[in-house]
């Protein structure tokens, strides 16, 4: 048996409930007519929070991956982790289109199936399983890279990366218009520097000093997302240039959570067997969630401010799809967590 790592549990869990918050609040927090209120601020906040969900999941990956030993024959781990990937993949496309067929407008067309399962999947959250793909294959040949470099070589890879993915296009967002950097456009994805900074921090010993280093840099993550998304909307259209998968600003908040998180979860507390609960569960939430959420627009929502109605969303759509992931995960093959 995997021995657990308590810090990871908790940046697990974490993170499920990041990205569950975020769904929860995506459809009203893009209101034009809510741009202003107490909501829309509240939303502001709480996305700019919520978006570190799919980078610290990647991060844990990044983390465990490229430490692993078993990483080092590609054979055994495209066999291991392209299975466990691609039989949830395949099953949740299929259930989701089912679902979107006897509930939704769409009719029952194979070829619409066939389409989406070569594209990004019959529903908007299973995204991450296609770029995981990519990531997977691409994960070996990384594992040989760090297990040849120093900690401070590696940051240099990592900073041209960021610069490729994130700093670029940070610095053309905030230039004049008419003025863009194309300079190592097509280089790298950012995702995958999410996956090697994730190994990076896990790597290193923290002192109090390097932790407020690091809370600072939260901070800043944080600050840049809410000004950047604020003054970039209005009465007219609510735009959140922040939002990107690759923005500056949720590396950064990312990045000082994950370190945050090592220093104060290093050891396990009194929460733990709940929070290593929603941690092994936390794969199956993904999957599920968004049904959940679906199902409670349609058949129990209640008629509340969307402040409220966000927070009646999340509250019901948690405990189920956590007893519901956990359901599944009896199932052989659907039982393996990826996140």
């Amino acid at each position: 048996m995997n021995k657990r790592i308590p810090y990871l549990d908790y940046l697990r869990g974490f993170a499920i409930i990041m990205v569950l918050a975020l769904h929860c609040i995506s459809d009203y927090m893009v209101r034009a007519d809510l741009f202003g209120s107490v909501s829309w601020y509240a939303y502001l906040v709480l996305n700019a929070l919520a978006r570190t969900g799919v980078p610290i999941f990647l991060m844990i990956s990044g983390c465990l991956i490229l430490s692993s030993e078993k990483t080092d024959d590609f054979a055994v781990f495209y066999k291991k982790r392209l299975l466990h990937l691609a039989i949830p993949l395949v099953f949740w496309n299929i259930a989701y289109f089912i679902f979107k067929s006897v509930f939704g407008s769409a009719g029952f067309d194979v070829r619409l199936l066939l389409a989406d399962l070569i594209n990004c999947g019959t529903e908007y959250h299973l995204w991450y399983l296609y770029t995981l793909i990519g990531i997977y294959l691409f994960a070996p040949f990384l594992r040989l890279i760090v297990k040849n470099c120093t900690i401070k070589q590696l940051c240099g890879l990592l900073a041209l990366m960021l610069l490729c993915s994130s700093i670029r296009p940070f610095i053309n967002t905030v230039t004049p218009e008419g003025v863009y950097v194309f300079l190592f456009e097509p280089m790298f994805n950012g995702y995958v520097a999410l996956f090697l900074m994730g190994y990076i921090l896990s790597k290193v010993e923290y002192s109090p000093k390097m932790v407020v280093i690091f809370a600072s840099v939260a901070l800043f993550g944080f600050a840049g997302s809410l000004i950047l998304n604020h003054v970039s909307s209005s009465p007219e259209a609510v735009i959140f240039p922040a939002n990107g998968g690759y923005s500056l600003c949720h590396y950064a908040l990312a990045a000082g959570i994950f370190v945050l998180f090592k220093f104060i979860f290093a050891k396990k507390t009194l929460l733990y067997p709940i929070v290593s609960n929603l941690s092994k569960c936390s794969f199956g939430i993904y999957l599920v969630h968004v049904a959940v959420i679906k199902g409670i627009l349609s058949f129990i929502m209640i008629d509340a401010s969307p402040i409220v109605s966000s927070a009646y969303i999340f509250a019901v759509s948690l405990p189920i799809s956590w007893a519901m992931s956990y359901i599944i995960g009896k199932i052989k093959y659907l039982n393996k967590t990826v996140l």
